[in-house]
């Protein structure tokens, strides 16, 4: 399903994600899912973020409520340069949601991802840009059709060791068969996009 008249772009933003709001809208959570589970959709969705901005991790903050945070969590972490925060100090990612926006320098250039009332209400009041889960999925979905297929032979990285490639594939078996995430990283799919009108 494409959106029309859809033309943002994830060019020149800082991204504030609603985590656990994107994973319900990539239908990665639907149902009960234990820790573990959670643990591998929230690297599930880091993975693809990483991948889907190798070199402005800097630039996206992902918030995930506190409550379902792996033990020992703290409030700030780091992922392939991306940041990641818990809200530890909030009753949940919704207050440090708010507080993020309302205390950022530049609200101008922070573009909310959430598809919750409250946080788009927050973002628009502070000249943020609003965006809605869709409309983020579509522009990563976009924006991975725009990349090369296959990067030069210089600058292709080491080949991973087979025990690690083992582990990371024993330890996201279970996102294997998530079809939203399928869609995102599957090339036939994305060619077939690119044909839609």
């Amino acid at each position: 399903m494409k959106a029309e008249g859809f033309h943002r772009e994830l060019t020149g933003m800082k991204y504030l994600i609603d985590g656990y709001n994107l994973l319900h809208a990539l239908g990665i959570l639907n149902g009960p899912v234990g820790p573990a589970g959670l643990l591998k959709a929230r690297l599930g969705l880091l993975g693809l973020l990483s991948s889907a901005f190798p070199e402005e991790g800097a630039e996206i903050t992902v918030v995930f409520d506190a409550s379902q945070a792996p033990p020992g969590a703290r409030e700030e972490e780091e992922y392939h340069g991306i940041q990641i925060r818990f809200a530890i100090q909030q009753a949940q990612a919704d207050d440090l949601i708010e507080s993020l926006i309302e205390h950022h320098s530049a609200p101008r250039q922070l573009a909310v991802v959430s598809d919750d009332r409250r946080i788009k209400q927050a973002a628009l009041r502070r000249g943020c840009s609003a965006w809605s889960c869709f409309e983020f999925i579509e522009s990563l979905k976009n924006r991975r059709a725009r990349r090369p297929t296959a990067a030069p032979a210089s600058d292709k990285p080491q080949a991973v060791p087979q025990e690690e490639k083992d582990f990371w594939l024993g330890e996201f078996a279970d996102l294997a068969d998530s079809p939203a995430l399928k869609e995102l990283s599957d090339p036939q799919e994305w060619q077939e996009m690119d044909q839609l009108p």
